[in-house]
């Protein structure tokens, strides 16, 4: 009763404004909707997801802070399966230095809207020290802990190098820019050592293709095709997922 009663109540606020994303998440193991719905209240937004057995109510926020800079804010308490659970979120801004940050809490992971179970945070600081460079740093903890530092180059593209630690020493090497006449985008990230993964991002305006791997095996394949979303890959298991967003002005 309370799966209908949350999914009765995101496909209502969906309907009274804005946006709606519905969708549909298959794997062995399990097979089920995915939902989202918006409702815009002023400045701030108000959310609610629903996947299986769990879903979960949340509010993003934010204030202009003129000359002194930005900030976000944003919390989202869950209940289902396995209990109760939280994610505080803030974002924010001023003069050269931003950061992102999260902190949270679930008894166990719904993946893809749950993915993270148990304790989770990660906080991540960009510092510009010129316009074409920028020094990060990277702070993540939960099923695994990871601390990570780079450094950017922007010329025509922009090109990192960076080093990180999670276990074991990993060496951290990016590079992102047009590759054609349209103003064709590519991304690409790859971390090698403690961490092994390699994640690409091709953006062609109204489309956006993703490719990530990992080692231990898995990884996905995934496109953005206008609102059509779709994506397969492997976590333990294949798996596939295809979504679509209809947006009310």
């Amino acid at each position: 009763m309370r799966r209908f009663l949350a999914l009765g109540f995101l496909l209502g606020l969906a309907l009274a404004q804005g946006r709606l994303e519905g969708g549909v998440y298959a794997s062995l193991a399990s097979m089920g909707p995915t939902l989202e719905a918006a409702l815009s209240l002023g400045e701030g937004e108000v959310y609610l997801r629903a996947q299986g057995g769990r879903a979960g109510l949340g509010y993003l926020g934010g204030l202009a802070l003129g000359p002194l800079g930005y900030l976000a804010y944003g919390v989202q308490g869950e209940l289902g399966e396995g209990g109760l659970g939280g994610v505080l979120f803030a974002a924010g801004g001023a003069g050269p230095l931003a950061f992102q940050g999260r902190l949270g809490y679930r008894p166990q992971g719904a993946f893809p809207l749950f993915p993270e179970a148990g304790p989770f945070g990660r906080l991540s600081l960009r510092y510009r020290l010129v316009p074409r460079e920028v020094v990060g740093f990277l702070l993540e903890g939960g099923e695994a802990f990871r601390l990570e530092a780079t450094y950017a180059l922007r010329q025509e593209a922009t090109h990192t190098l960076g080093l990180g630690v999670a276990g074991w020493p990993y060496l951290v090497l990016g590079h992102k820019g047009e590759v054609g006449e349209e103003g064709e985008v590519l991304d690409l990230l790859l971390r090698l050592g403690g961490i092994n993964r390699l994640e690409a991002g091709l953006y062609l305006g109204e489309a956006s293709l993703f490719l990530t791997l990992s080692h231990p095996w898995a990884g996905s394949v995934g496109a953005w095709l206008g609102d059509l979303g779709l994506e397969a890959g492997y976590r333990g298991a294949p798996y596939a997922w295809i979504r679509y967003v209809w947006r009310w002005p």
